[in-house]
């Protein structure tokens, strides 16, 4: 029967702070999202909200108004 060795490895690497050339604190900053995109994507669907329930009130005016009239 064959023997299977098993090579252990360290379960974490540790990264040299000098190798990144940047503090902890900067990195963090950097990964944040920007706040005027975040804002832009809020308003632009808002916007296309309200255009979809401008179309579907016209239209349900539209029916009525055939009904009715």
């Amino acid at each position: 029967m064959a023997e299977e060795y098993i090579q252990e490895q360290p379960a974490v690497t540790e990264v040299d702070e000098q190798e990144t050339g940047q503090n902890p604190s900067e990195t963090q900053q950097e990964s944040r999202p920007n706040a005027f995109a975040f804002g832009g994507i809020l308003l632009g669907g808002w916007a296309a909200l309200m255009i979809v329930f401008t179309l579907i009130a016209v239209v349900a005016m539209s029916v009525v108004g055939m009904v009715a009239g």
